[in-house]
């Protein structure tokens, strides 16, 4: 299976006082796809997940909380329209 192509880079294993792994939507290969309730694949190299999209403040700040599983078995949740953050 070819590598799945990263919406967002975003270290997943930094988090802020949020709790939650953040990046910039400068850092969105397509930054219309980041919209809270989406569901999106954030990460660095292999170190991939979908990602929901929780919040963009103001400033371009982006939040996103990581699924359990691969990405293949979340694969389902990313061509749905966002639900709500």
């Amino acid at each position: 299976m070819a590598d799945p192509r990263i919406d967002i880079l975003v270290d997943l294993q930094t988090e802020d006082d949020t709790g939650l792994p953040w990046t910039f939507i400068d850092d969105a290969i397509d930054p219309s796809l980041i919209v809270p309730g989406r569901y999106v694949i954030g990460g660095v190299g292999s170190a991939v997940a979908v990602v929901q999209v929780i919040d963009v403040s103001d400033d371009g700040l982006v939040h996103l909380r990581p699924l359990r599983g691969t990405v293949a078995e979340n694969r389902h949740l990313l061509d749905t329209a966002p639900s709500g953050a």
